[in-house]
């Protein structure tokens, strides 16, 4: 039996306009005109049988009907107040967590930003046709125009020539081996590549989403390689310049040798034999104090060097030093002069170790001043400890290098002398030695016109000196 709209259950429609009043209050507004009329000739009728006047029973239903439409309106009102209030607090929650992810957006990208502008190394970003998306400011010292944001140019047109082409080989190169190992990491890398007057290394890799295997671009970091490629190279000039400094005792001693090997020891080689032993004595002495100074150095550098301390006046560490400077410099035609104050001083300090670090001090002021210049040796007593000082009037150390001159193989520019011999690390083992000591050294202009190197040691019973000396302190 099939049924009509009109002949439906009158369960079936109750429920439907049930769920339809739960779902929108408004929903009943239609049939109200019609509730309100029924209410009232039912009203009406009611008073009417009851006996009252028609005119009373009339009023009574408009009253009661108005009352109705007054009560319907404050209903309808009241549910109106309660959608808008509820609209207003979802629409305000939904402000709230769009607020609340977009702020944590924001400090998500402040961080990756501060990150990568803290980076020593530079780091560049470019998408899939070359053009830089992201640039931090160490990269950005590798390009032409380290003032301009390169952000949406071609990479390798911004870069330096060299680096530019090594960048643009990368990039190509990554290209074609992203095809060939598509789940593979790709990476290029190209060392030693020049940039004004630096060095950079260079290494791209494609950045990959490991989760949605999203390409994001190719990543290139640049990697600042100068002071490693320095250091190599003065790694390499003391290599050459200990086997120079080898080379010289050692052909003496043999030479030495042969002449005292193949001489008989009769009354003609009387005065020359003692000539001889002594070549060999001296040029053995030297050679023993090369081969001591680098592995002093060596073992000063690895914390291995065990210090023989104890409380000495300094008189007699300075007296041994100048033992066979005095000759050397008389040889030479260089006026020495000592001034010793406060030279009765007590220091805690290794003897042998302290006697290294005048001498070192000597033998550099010989070998930068020129033949008829100066050098002066003065002792004095500070507040702050006891005070040495070697100064000379050769051509002196400039301000940019007073710190570098006490780092390791380090030597200054060969035009300064006419052979600065040496291994560069004289200076650098001193700066080690006094430091133990708890001491300061730096370097600074001499009243002579060259440079003076001063070594301030503290006093028994004072602490280690920290934060005194002058420019170029250690």
């Amino acid at each position: 039996m099939h049924l009509n709209r009109r002949e439906q259950p009158l369960t079936s429609r109750t429920s439907r306009t049930s769920r339809a009043r739960a779902a929108n209050p408004f929903v009943a507004a239609p049939s109200a005109p019609l509730r309100v009329l029924v209410l009232g000739l039912l009203l009406f009728v009611g008073a009417w049988s009851l006996g009252a006047p028609v005119t009373s029973a009339f009023l009574l239903a408009v009253a009661a009907a108005l009352a109705m439409c007054v009560e319907r309106l404050a209903t309808r009102r009241e549910t109106s107040q309660v959608l808008l209030v509820n609209s207003f607090a979802a629409n305000r929650e939904g402000k709230r967590a769009a607020e609340a992810q977009l702020l944590s957006l924001e400090l998500g990208y402040d961080r990756t930003r501060s990150v990568l502008e803290a980076l020593r190394e530079g780091v560049v970003v470019v998408d899939s046709g070359g053009e830089v998306v992201l640039a931090n400011p160490v990269a950005r010292r590798a390009m032409q125009e380290p003032a301009l944001q390169p952000l949406g140019c071609i990479l390798w047109d911004v870069l330096t020539p060299e680096l530019g082409q090594r960048a643009r080989e990368a990039w190509q190169s990554l290209a074609i081996t992203a095809n060939d190992s598509p789940d593979a990491l790709q990476q290029i890398r190209y060392s030693s590549i020049p940039c004004r007057n630096s060095v950079y290394d260079l290494t791209a890799v494609q950045a990959k989403s490991s989760r949605t295997g999203q390409d994001f671009g190719t990543v290139f970091l640049l990697v600042d390689s100068t002071r490693s490629h320095e250091l190599q190279r003065l790694k390499d000039r003391f290599l050459s310049s200990v086997s120079h400094e080898l080379r010289t005792p050692l052909t003496n001693i043999c030479a030495s040798a042969e002449i005292l090997r193949a001489m008989v020891p009769d009354g003609n080689a009387g005065e020359e034999w003692p000539e001889f032993v002594r070549v060999v004595h001296e040029e053995g002495v030297q050679l023993s104090r090369l081969v001591d100074g680098v592995f002093d150095f060596l073992q000063l550098e690895s914390g291995e060097a065990v210090f023989d301390n104890q409380v000495i006046e300094v008189s007699s560490v300075v007296s041994d030093a100048l033992r066979n400077f005095a000759a050397a410099a008389a040889q030479r035609g260089i006026d020495f002069e000592v001034v010793e104050q406060g030279s009765a001083a007590q220091v805690l300090v290794d003897p042998a170790r302290l006697e290294r670090v005048c001498r070192n001090l000597l033998d550099n002021a010989l070998k930068f001043t020129p033949t008829g210049g100066r050098v002066r040796l003065s002792t004095s007593v500070r507040e702050q400890g006891w005070e040495l000082r070697v100064e000379d009037s050769g051509p002196g150390v400039p301000v940019e290098a007073r710190t570098a001159v006490f780092e390791k193989f380090h030597q200054l520019p060969d035009h300064l002398t006419d052979k600065p011999s040496g291994t560069g690390l004289g200076l650098a083992t001193s700066r080690a030695i006094v430091s133990r000591f708890g001491g300061l050294i730096w370097c600074e202009d001499s009243p002579l016109g060259g440079a003076g190197f001063v070594v301030l040691l503290p006093l028994v019973g004072q602490n280690r000196l920290v934060g005194a000396g002058s420019s170029g302190g250690f």
